[in-house]
């Protein structure tokens, strides 16, 4: 008797210190995000070009992680306690159907979601398994980057409301149509099968679990399941990123952003020039005022969701016809908007 409790209080220990532990990296991110509605963009951007070739992806990856590492934490936790403790069905109920209601509920809760474009990969990868479709977990990962409430707050703060409220209107149609078109695809269709699989799997296993401290184990398991599955390949991102941002000759191609093909070359610029936040404001508006027009920066902005760092890990998910499927659709509309901008604000 006194071995059993002696095991069961063991348990029961182990069990508050991990969720203590979870609590904790969810307040640190909470506070990291208030305290970045206060903070001014910085000065000035790195100039990667001045190290060593060998060195340039890892101090890109060391300013990454400084500026991403809360987010990214609390996407990998908050993923893992989705998978668990989500009541079975409920995300299908409402974000596994093809109806447009739910790519307009992804819509509505990715922003909440105060992430970047790799950060939200854990958490769109959570509701995906849990029974949401491909499309509404399309939908989802790119309207958290392109549109949460800090990256809209400090566009409208930084660099005029004007942007800011275009930025989240024209990301939440370009993330619903994307969506939406995507799950008509046959892709789509085959790789539906694929994840009636692993869901099936999920509720087997939801049903074998009797305890608190089972599932809180399950969920950190589901934690670390899905930084093997995404962080190398987000690696290989950051590394391919770093010597875009450490060779673009930015001073010569700021001359062509003006004009359509402005907005052109601002969408299609998006996607390699990665940024966090505040970097992203700062990035924007030094190239504003060396004479990007404003509905090129518009375009270049709605061109995070797409950035190449994500491209690698959404591959393992939506496959590289699904990225390619995304990024045209998203870059359609980061022109359309840059356009839009030109008719009735020039």
């Amino acid at each position: 008797m006194s071995d059993n409790g002696s095991e069961g209080f063991h348990i029961g220990l182990k069990t508050l210190v991990l969720l203590i532990l979870a609590l904790a990296v969810a307040g640190v991110f909470t506070l990291n995000k208030i305290m970045l509605l206060g903070s001014p963009p910085p000065q000035q951007l790195i100039d990667y070009s001045q190290f060593p070739w060998y060195e340039i992806p890892i101090q890109y990856i060391i300013n990454y992680t400084q500026s991403a590492w809360t987010s990214l934490l609390f996407a990998f936790f908050l993923g893992g306690f989705i998978q668990e403790f989500t009541p079975k069905g409920l995300i299908e109920k409402y974000l596994g159907s093809c109806k447009l209601r739910s790519y307009l509920l992804a819509v509505l809760l990715a922003p909440i979601m105060i992430t970047c474009s790799c950060s939200v990969i854990p958490i769109y990868v959570s509701i995906l398994v849990s029974g949401a479709s491909l499309g509404v977990a399309m939908t989802f990962f790119l309207m958290a980057p392109a549109a949460n409430f800090i990256t809209v707050l400090l566009t409208g703060e930084y660099l005029g409301w004007d942007l800011g409220a275009l930025r989240l209107i024209f990301s939440a149609v370009a993330a619903i149509a994307s969506g939406y078109i995507f799950d008509r695809t046959k892709l789509a269709q085959e790789l539906v099968k694929k994840y009636r699989e692993i869901r099936a799997g999920r509720a087997k296993r939801l049903l074998q679990i009797k305890t608190i401290d089972d599932r809180i184990t399950s969920a950190y398991n589901n934690i670390l399941t899905l930084m093997k599955g995404i962080l190398g390949y987000l690696l290989i991102g950051l590394i391919v990123v770093s010597y875009i941002a450490a060779y673009l000759p930015e001073e010569s191609i700021v001359l062509f952003f003006s004009g359509f093909w402005g907005i052109f070359f601002g969408a299609l610029l998006g996607g390699p020039l990665y940024t966090p936040a505040l970097v992203e404001i700062v990035l924007t508006s030094s190239l504003i005022s060396k004479g990007m027009a404003r509905s090129a920066a518009l375009a270049f902005m709605m061109g995070q969701p797409y950035d190449f760092v994500s491209m690698p890990p959404n591959s393992r998910y939506f496959t590289w016809k699904g990225v390619i499927i995304y990024t045209i659709i998203f870059f359609t509309f980061s022109v359309t908007a840059g356009v839009f901008y030109t008719l009735v604000f020039s």
